[in-house]
């Protein structure tokens, strides 16, 4: 989310090389307090989603000559008011004109300094204001563009302990990962919330902050109550005090996810088991309602009740997708049975991994993270990649032969025992 300084200056969408994604230039231009780059994406269609979402004043383009050709193209049909600049390895006049008529603004030749490349995209900018001045028109910083609203998943498990809470906030981190988009993740588990643990953070501001302001949240107030996590995401945190959620009704719950949902592209919220208010107004502000379920009997019972539960609420099969978690599981329940008995298709599965994922509950770190290789993390980026789009396989017998892209290994944490009361956050 950008400050209001940040909204000053330039905006920029980067789209590189997934595996050129630190590139000097890139983690230069980020230093500079003038500039903020509002996505660095590794994959074509993420970016074009990136560029959609956050209109940009600038597109970076760092490919080869015919996919910088072919996104030019696909980029102003989306934001038509972002400027387009390709990054060429080297000086080819060829594919300069070739470029140029497409609609490039500028080329950049590497190697690159940011400072020089910085000036660069002010005298495009300049160029622009000044054609826009002659034309009548608003300067381009000035524009006040609308952003296409975000997309809410509310994760729901229909009984306590069929690890929720662990899809929900892998998940989020997963979708900053393949998306590279802005993600709020939302702990709405207003009496025993534990998204603030598994990802050992901890604020004195909470969801609660945001409902007894409900009608006035800014800017500034989500900055001061949402807490940074290391990778990226931004996190609302549940009361610290159970009996804070008896002051919660489904306005406030609406006013405070439409509050997100303008501000970020994606919006996963962690909902608890309690078919109320409050869960109503979550699965009507829903675009994406994934139930959480394992293979045993009674939380198979329970996911069959939730669904009934739904239909007759108004909540559109198609828009509630089955997880299937803890599967496949020693002598545990087969697929085909599942589905039949729930009448329902199960459109994901994670697989049993108790230690991976029980160290990384231990060390509040996401298992994308601590065990990015593992089986159960890329069933998570598979998830995430389905969510925003992609058509991905997400039900697997068994780990995919090739490694899926991998987030970063997480920096060590100190091992401290964590109840929710080490200090993460402001």
């Amino acid at each position: 989310m950008a400050t209001q300084n940040q909204m000053s200056g330039l905006r920029i969408v980067i789209i590189a090389p997934a595996d050129a994604l630190d590139q000097d230039w890139i983690t230069g231009l980020q230093s500079e307090s003038s500039v903020n780059v509002l996505a660095r994406v590794g994959v074509l269609q993420r970016g074009i989603e990136a560029v959609q979402q956050h209109q940009p004043n600038i597109l970076l383009i760092d490919r080869p000559v015919e996919q910088i050709e072919e996104t030019l193209s696909v980029a102003y049909a989306v934001a038509p008011q972002t400027l387009c600049v390709a990054v060429l390895p080297q000086q080819d006049m060829a594919a300069v004109r070739r470029l140029v008529s497409a609609g490039a603004r500028d080329i950049l030749i590497k190697p690159l300094h940011h400072r020089d490349m910085l000036a660069s995209l002010r005298q495009v900018v300049q160029m622009e204001d000044a054609r826009r001045q002659r034309a009548g028109q608003p300067a381009l910083l000035a524009l006040q563009q609308r952003k296409a609203l975000g997309k809410v998943i509310v994760v729901m498990g229909p009984k306590g302990g069929v690890g929720s809470t662990t899809v929900a906030t892998n998940l989020a981190v997963a979708l900053k990962h393949v998306g590279g988009h802005d993600v709020a993740l939302a702990d709405f588990s207003l009496q025993f919330g534990d998204v603030g643990v598994l990802l050992n953070l901890w604020s004195k501001h909470t969801l609660h902050d945001l409902a007894i302001h409900y009608d006035t949240i800014d800017d500034g107030l989500l900055d001061r109550v949402l807490v940074p996590h290391a990778s990226g995401v931004k996190v609302l945190l549940a009361p610290g005090e159970p009996e804070l959620s008896a002051d919660m009704s489904g306005v406030q719950v609406n006013a405070i996810i439409k509050a997100l949902r303008s501000r970020f592209a994606y919006v996963v919220v962690d909902c608890w088991s309690f078919l109320d208010e409050i869960t109503e107004t979550l699965m009507a502000a829903a675009d994406q309602v994934l139930l959480v379920t394992t293979p045993e009997i009674p939380a198979l019972k329970n996911s069959k009740q939730a669904l009934e539960y739904f239909t007759r609420h108004g909540v559109h099969k198609d828009h509630v997708a089955l997880v299937l978690n803890r599967f496949p599981s020693v002598k545990g329940v087969t697929l085909q049975d599942i589905q039949q008995h729930l009448r329902h298709p199960v459109q994901a599965n994670l697989p049993s991994d108790g230690p991976a994922v029980t160290y990384a509950a231990n060390k509040g770190i996401p298992v994308v993270q601590s065990h990015p290789q593992s089986w159960v993390a890329q069933s998570f980026l598979k998830l995430a990649a389905w969510v925003a789009g992609d058509t991905v396989e997400t039900i697997s017998q068994g780990p995919a032969g090739a490694a899926l892209p991998t987030l970063a290994e997480p920096k060590p944490v100190k091992a401290k025992w964590r109840l929710g009361l080490r200090k993460s956050g402001s």
